[in-house]
This record gives C-alpha cells, sequence and structure tokens, in this order.
C-alpha cells in the first residue's frame, strides 16, 4: 500500500460528477491511502516541508461526497507520491510551491507531474512547440507587433500563457473598433506576454482532449463543441461535447509526444488538438476523464493503475 498525497484546489469547491482529480482519488483509494493536503498550509523549515494534511476517503454517487479525517501536521517526505492537481494560474506563488516541491524531489519522493517541468514548460508553448503542422502564432508583449500579426492574418485568438479553461481568451479582427484597447488590457499595457493565433475554421468540428498517462495515448478522446455565438469551445463555457475513437492519423505523432513527456517526467497530459493542429498541452491539471468515461467505463482506473506503476518503477530504480 502506497501512501498519496494530493495537492488540488479546495475539495469542497469542486463538482464531483465532472472532477478528474475526483475520479482518480476514487479509483486509487481501492487500495491505497489518500492524504489530502490542506491548502495553504505547505511551508519549509530548515530543509523539510511540511504541511496539514486530513485522510481523504471519496465517494461516488453520495451528496456527501467526501470524508475527511482530523488535521495533523505532516513531514510530506513521508508520502510515496504527490499528485500536485492544482489548477493555473501559474503565478508566483505556484512557482514557488514547485520550488517546495523541489525539496521533496531531492528526498526522494515521487510527484506527479515533476515540479521541474511544470516550471520549464508552459501548456501553451509546449503545445506550439511539439504540433506537427506549424500554426501561424506569435508571443509578444509588444502591441505594434502584435497588431502586424493580425493584419496579415484578418481574425485571430489571443490568450494569456498562464491560465486555463478558455479564461481570457478573446478573437480579435482589424475590424474590432476597440482593437488596440483589447490588445493593451491583454498584455497588461505590454507587462506581460500573450500568444495570437491564427483562427482555424475547423474548431466548428470540434476542440479534441486526448489524455496521455505515463507514455500511454488513451485511444478513447472527448471532443468538444462550441456553444452558438462563442468560438471557444470548454465545457465551462457551455461546450457541448461526445466521445469518439482517436483520429488514426495522429496516432504516431501524439505516441512520439508520449514519450518525450514520460522522458521529462511529466507523467499525465492532455493534449488539445484542432483539426491536425495541437494548440495546448495541459500539464497542470489534465481534465476529462469522467466525460471520457461515459464511453470507457474503467478509464480512471487504468490511470490510477499507471500511477502505481510510475511509483513501483520508481521505487525500484533507488
Amino acid at each position: 500500500m502506497y501512501s498519496f498525497g494530493i495537492i488540488m484546489d479546495p475539495i469542497e469547491d469542486i463538482n464531483p460528477k465532472e472532477d478528474s482529480t475526483f475520479s482518480i482519488i476514487t479509483a486509487l483509494q481501492k487500495n491505497h491511502n489518500i492524504e489530502y493536503i490542506v491548502p495553504d498550509t505547505i511551508h519549509l523549515i530548515n530543509q523539510d516541508i511540511f504541511a496539514q494534511t486530513k485522510k481523504l476517503n471519496t465517494f461516488k454517487r453520495k451528496k456527501d461526497f467526501y470524508k475527511l479525517s482530523r488535521s495533523r501536521l505532516m513531514n510530506l517526505s513521508k508520502l510515496d507520491c504527490i499528485l500536485f492537481r492544482k489548477d493555473p494560474p501559474v503565478d508566483e506563488k505556484y512557482i514557488q510551491t514547485t520550488h517546495m516541491l523541489d525539496y521533496l524531489e531531492k528526498n526522494g519522493v515521487l510527484i506527479i507531474n515533476s515540479p521541474q517541468s511544470l516550471r520549464d514548460y508552459n501548456e501553451k508553448l509546449l503545445g506550439n512547440n511539439l504540433t506537427k503542422l506549424n500554426l501561424p502564432t506569435l508571443v509578444s508583449s509588444n502591441q505594434e507587433t502584435i497588431v502586424d500579426f493580425i493584419k496579415k492574418h484578418k481574425k485571430v485568438v489571443i490568450k494569456p500563457l498562464n491560465l486555463m479553461g478558455g479564461k481570457e481568451i478573446s478573437l480579435l479582427s482589424l475590424q474590432d473598433k476597440d482593437l488596440l484597447k483589447s490588445i493593451k488590457a491583454m498584455s497588461g499595457n505590454s507587462r506581460r506576454f500573450v500568444m495570437v493565433q491564427k483562427y482555424l475554421k475547423e474548431i466548428k468540428d470540434g476542440d479534441t482532449r486526448i489524455l496521455i498517462t505515463n507514455g500511454v495515448v488513451h485511444e478513447n478522446v472527448l471532443v468538444r463543441y462550441p456553444p452558438k455565438n462563442d468560438f471557444r469551445a470548454n465545457l465551462s463555457y457551455g461546450g457541448k461535447f461526445e466521445v469518439r475513437k482517436i483520429n488514426p492519423k495522429h496516432l504516431d505523432h501524439l505516441k512520439d509526444i508520449a514519450i518525450y513527456l514520460k522522458n521529462n517526467r511529466i507523467y499525465f497530459a492532455g493534449v488539445d488538438m484542432i483539426g491536425d493542429y495541437i494548440t495546448e498541452i495541459n500539464i497542470t491539471s489534465p481534465t476529462g476523464i469522467q466525460q471520457i468515461e461515459l464511453k470507457d467505463k474503467s478509464l480512471s482506473s487504468v490511470i490510477a493503475n499507471q500511477f502505481i506503476k510510475i511509483v513501483e518503477q520508481h521505487y525500484d530504480d533507488k
């Protein structure tokens, strides 16, 4: 039996019918101990990392969907594995948390995903770097440069680099009367970089989420469709979805990506594709498990078993 620590957003705020972390916990707890790391309690004393933790049990199809024990102070190096499932923004505190987790990695605790990799790879830039086809993309904080890009490509999507779920993503074109004002707001008056990409009309055919665990590409995928009068297919903005088999022509490239991610200690990821383009690779807190489980009932267990396999390999290699 292994001890898994969970760093996540407050459990009382999640939707147990949709939340992927809830599904992972529920699958793992069948044979392993789950420790809920109480938000905002992680701290360093000398070279040890501590937090308040509570033993966690989850329950599907119950109104009271979780139970926590009394809180106690724990040296987190006693855990076998920590699942770092905190949602973006990837802000200063998020990065500082990864620095704390470095101490635990140094002491031999397995972290999924590696805190170093979460710092090294930005989800938006990683998608742009690993897409097979070149999607016209600009990353800049300069308003004139951004306007020139829009002039060339007519219609673009502009998005922050550190958020998720479609937050603060906008559709821009030269016809927008508040174009400069929008760019100024998105870039924080040139204080932060933004990503600008050519608008893909293929979005009408859906935005596909492909899950990858421990180098394995899951072949049941989630296809999300934008609601009427919106270009974002995110479920949080009213997008509809269906579960399909992966497009066979994408599989070889995705398998190569899966190996690349595993070699960089990114053990769980969600690849987003519009048409043949990879637009993002979510490595902070990939979602979509429960939606895919409407067709693939065993997905949570398969992912949990892969996590256990990673833990076993980690300690066998010591």
